[in-house]
C-alpha cells in the first residue's frame, strides 16, 4: 500500500521511516506522474540497501515537491493534526493525551518535543479517574485549552497518518515498546546507560497480543500474572489497566477497555 509523500517526509524527520518499503513507495510516486534521477533509482532498489536508501531519499522526496521538516515541525504538525480532530468531534480529550503520550514515549531521545504542549499532555495521562489528581472535567478542559493553543500557532495536516508514526518496522515497534517499558519501569531499575533490556522479556508476547488484536483487559491480565509470576512483585490493577491503554494507544488501536 502506497503512503503519501509528505507523511514519509514527517517519518524521516523523526526517525521512524521504514526504510526498507521506501523503493515501493517511489514507484508508486512514479506511477503518480511524478519524476527524477532519485526518484527513478530509488524505485528500482529491492530495498536491501538501507544505507543507499536513506542518502536518496531526501532527494527523491524533493523531486516529488516535498520538502523535509525539522522534526520539531513534523512533530508539531502531527499533534496539530491530531489537536485539530479533537476541535471536529473526531475523539476525546482521554484520546488525545494519551496520543500524545504515546507519541512521547515513542521519541523519548528527540529534544524537539520536551516543551508545552507535549510535556503537559503527557505528564497529564496518568491523571484520568485517579483520586490524587485533577477531576476527568478539569483534564478535559485542559487538554481542549492546550489543543486550541496549539493549533492556532502550527497547522494541521491531514496528510500526516495520527498512528503510523507511533511503530513501524519490526524493529521499530519492538524499540518503541522498549521505550514505552523503560518509561513505566514498574521495578524502578532502568538505567538509559547500564540496563535497558530489564523488561525485554514482555516484548514478544505483549507484540503478539497486540497483533491478535487484544483489548486493554486482555493485556492487563497478562501483565499482571506476568509481573507476579516472573519478577516477583505485584502492581495494581489501575496500573496495569493504564499501560494496556497506553500500548493499546500506541499500537493505532481505538479499543476501548474490555
Amino acid at each position: 500500500m502506497g503512503k503519501p509523500p509528505d507523511l514519509v517526509a514527517a517519518e524521516y524527520a523523526l526517525g521512524s521511516v521504514d526504510v526498507e518499503r521506501m523503493p515501493w513507495y517511489a514507484a508508486d510516486w512514479l506511477a503518480d506522474g511524478h519524476d527524477g534521477p532519485a526518484l527513478r533509482e530509488l524505485a528500482g532498489l529491492d530495498g536491501t540497501d538501507t544505507r543507499l536508501i536513506g542518502e536518496l531519499l531526501p532527494d527523491a522526496l524533493s523531486e516529488v515537491g516535498v520538502r523535509v521538516p525539522s522534526a520539531a515541525q513534523a512533530a508539531d504538525t502531527w499533534l496539530a493534526t491530531l489537536a485539530q480532530r479533537l476541535i471536529n468531534g473526531e475523539v476525546d480529550e482521554r484520546t488525545v493525551s494519551e496520543h500524545a503520550s504515546a507519541f512521547v514515549s515513542r521519541h523519548l531521545d528527540l529534544d524537539e518535543i520536551w516543551h508545552s504542549p507535549f510535556t503537559d499532555l503527557h505528564v497529564l495521562v496518568d491523571e484520568w479517574d485517579q483520586d490524587w489528581g485533577r477531576g476527568n472535567q478539569e483534564l478535559a478542559t485542559t487538554v481542549r485549552q492546550l489543543c486550541r493553543d496549539h493549533i492556532s500557532r502550527v497547522p494541521a495536516s491531514p496528510g500526516i497518518d495520527l498512528t503510523s508514526l507511533a511503530h513501524g518496522s519490526a524493529e521499530q515497534q519492538t524499540g518503541g515498546l522498549r521505550r514505552l517499558l523503560n518509561a513505566w519501569d514498574f521495578i524502578g531499575v532502568h538505567d538509559p546507560r547500564a540496563n535497558v533490556d530489564e523488561y525485554d522479556c514482555l516484548i514478544a508476547p505483549l507484540l503478539a497480543r497486540l497483533t491478535k488484536g487484544a483489548g486493554a483487559g486482555d493485556l492487563s491480565e497478562y501483565l499482571s500474572a506476568e509481573i507476579r509470576g516472573h519478577f516477583g512483585m505485584t502492581v495494581s490493577d489501575t496500573e496495569t489497566r493504564a499501560f494496556a491503554r497506553r500500548l493499546l494507544t500506541w499500537w493505532g488501536t481505538e479499543q476501548g477497555a474490555r
